[in-house]
């Protein structure tokens, strides 16, 4: 008897035990970011049969288990996602936001005064201080171009470095998540699976919250207690204890872009497969991805756009009028070198993986300033049944190529239409072998224009105020038609519209860059709210309440004490019974 009721107290003590010691985890990791508070979990143990009574054997540990719930987490890992690619785009976009709209830095001023000053200038067309304000504006505005273009180069090169942090933590956590892995699996196998590592289970759903930070992931949980990762694309991430890793390449159509993707041997070389940002669903790889694809080359095509429309716009009236000596006039703002003007205002880009043995070269011949948009084009060389043949899309965007038509048939020569069927620009391409299918261009229409603005005269009698068919100082024909640019409709001119002008039209864009940097930033404060009341979720199902612990220090303390008189009764009896026999 005295054994049995030992035995059944020893059992209560070792449950008591357990239970100060899961409680005095727990408060030892109220400050660990992550950690899940557990409990131990009891079982009565299977009674003897006396008689006809069944008589209590005690307690066993079963086990000790977190307080975890698989839906909460995967709600909090997908929250997460969603809030960092938000504050990433409006990070990014909230730099752009406050150059455009500032008085200081922003092309709105620049071009005013511009457009002032050449109105000035119509009053008194031979006054010389009139005429050294108007240069002085147009230096002025070009060197605004300059620099806003810069600051877009800046944050493009900036972007790319967040892109490269970003890769290198998903790397870094697809290391130690496959390493927690392997470890969770040598304990299980061990075990048989009994024993549950609940301290590594913590560390590694923290590793793949951090993760979750930086790319949307799937995640699949294996009987053996893995998980598996995989991108928003299928990519997998980790799979049982072996990491799969994210690489960079500067993109080989625009080195200034860095890509993102895989490794893969494609006939004997090494490439990177890219990742298009849109499959990558969200997550602060897809946030940067995404604004540096979309947002940031929209506007800043749409600089090069505007600058190369004023440009080109009063290069022509400049040329069609004269001077103060009467000689005709000569090209106020200069791009660059080329004979082709658009090729001052444009990039075009080869891929670096094209066919080195039968290189083409693709010329732009034309391009309609009027109705070219804040687009890229990207042509791509494909076979059509057996003769190869260029298609183009938007680039960034994914969607399909179409096929171009030759203009005129059999030329060589193409054509991008706009919606309306209307002619963008044209452009010429080699002879095309078979060797070239799958070639690639990007046509960058405008990205140059506003970096290779500049003031191209130095002297203010070359200012041709005057038309060419009344060559007299005091004619102001020609600077008036400068003066009318400001309104005139020269741009957007798509479906047989009046268009925009350019003054109008870096209005929209600061518009446009403003309503989308406030739409981000409520898309950003919504997604934190909703992280917010998810994590509060956890906490208040995972987290450790210290008023709880302390509870059950008192109740389980009180179980030891009271197992603990039970032994020494147990004892007691024990000796009496041996009393008996002395």
């Amino acid at each position: 008897m005295s054994n049995s009721v030992y035995g059944i107290a020893l059992s209560g003590l070792n449950a008591a035990r357990s239970g100060l010691s899961t409680t005095s985890h727990n408060i030892s990791n109220v400050n660990t970011v992550g950690y899940s508070r557990q409990e131990s979990v009891q079982a009565a143990r299977p009674s003897n049969s006396v008689g006809s009574e069944y008589i209590g054997q005690g307690v066993d540990i079963q086990t000790v288990e977190r307080v975890y719930s698989d839906f909460v987490i995967s709600q909090q890992e997908k929250a997460t996602s969603e809030s960092a690619f938000f504050k990433a785009k409006f990070d990014q976009i909230s730099r752009i936001d406050g150059i455009v709209a500032d008085s200081a830095s922003g092309l709105a001023t620049a071009m005013s005064d511009f457009f002032s000053a050449a109105q000035a200038l119509s009053t008194d067309p031979a006054d010389m201080s009139a005429r050294q304000n108007f240069l002085s504006s147009a230096d002025s505005l070009a060197s605004r171009f300059n620099g806003l273009n810069t600051v877009m180069d800046e944050l493009r090169s900036a972007t790319d470095l967040k892109v490269t942090d970003t890769v290198e933590k998903i790397n870094n956590s697809t290391k130690q998540i496959a390493e927690l892995n392997q470890r969770i699996l040598s304990i299980s196998s061990q075990s048989s699976g009994r024993v549950v590592p609940n301290d590594l289970l913590d560390q590694r759903d923290n590793l793949i919250m951090q993760l979750s930070e930086q790319v949307q992931i799937t995640k699949v949980s294996l009987d053996d207690g893995s998980v598996n990762l995989f991108m928003g694309n299928g990519q997998p991430l980790v799979v049982k204890n072996q990491p799969f890793e994210v690489n960079t390449l500067r993109d080989p159509e625009d080195p200034e872009n860095l890509l993102v993707g895989v490794q893969r041997t494609i006939n004997g070389e090494e490439r990177l497969i890219s990742f298009d940002s849109k499959s990558l669903g969200r997550g602060a790889l897809a946030g940067y991805l995404s604004f540096r694809e979309g947002e940031l080359s929209q506007y800043q095509n749409t600089v090069g756009l505007i600058a190369a429309q004023i440009g080109s716009s009063v290069n022509a009236l400049q040329q069609a009028g004269v001077d103060l000596s009467g000689t005709a006039g000569q090209p106020l703002f200069d791009f660059g070198s080329a004979v082709n003007p658009i090729d001052d205002f444009s990039r075009v880009t080869p891929n670096a993986y094209n066919d080195d043995s039968n290189p083409i070269s693709l010329t732009l011949n034309s391009m309609d300033l009027s109705k070219v948009t804040g687009s890229d084009y990207e042509i791509l060389i494909r076979d059509n049944a057996g003769t190869p043949t260029p298609q183009y899309r938007l680039a960034g965007q994914g969607g399909k190529f179409v096929d171009l038509n030759q203009v005129p048939a059999g030329s060589g020569n193409f054509v991008i239409p706009d919606n309306a069927g209307n002619t963008v620009l044209s452009f010429g391409l080699g002879a095309m072998a078979a060797s070239n299918v799958g070639d690639r261009f990007v046509v960058m229409p405008t990205r140059d224009a506003a970096r290779n603005m500049t003031l191209a005269i130095g002297s203010p009698d070359l200012i041709a105020a005057a038309s060419a068919a009344d060559p007299q100082p005091g004619n102001n024909e020609n600077i008036l038609a400068m003066a009318g640019l400001q309104s005139k409709g020269v741009l957007f001119q798509n479906f047989n519209t009046k268009g925009v002008s350019v003054s109008d039209a870096f209005n929209q864009m600061v518009s446009r860059v403003g309503n989308k940097t406030r739409e981000l930033e409520v898309a950003s404060e919504a997604r934190d709210s909703v992280l917010g009341q998810i994590q509060q979720t956890r906490d208040s199902l995972s987290g450790v309440n210290m008023d709880e612990e302390a509870a059950n220090l008192i109740k389980y303390q009180q179980a030891y004490q009271a197992a603990g008189r039970v032994i020494s009764l147990s004892k007691d009896m024990f000796d009496q019974i041996l009393g008996i026999f002395r």
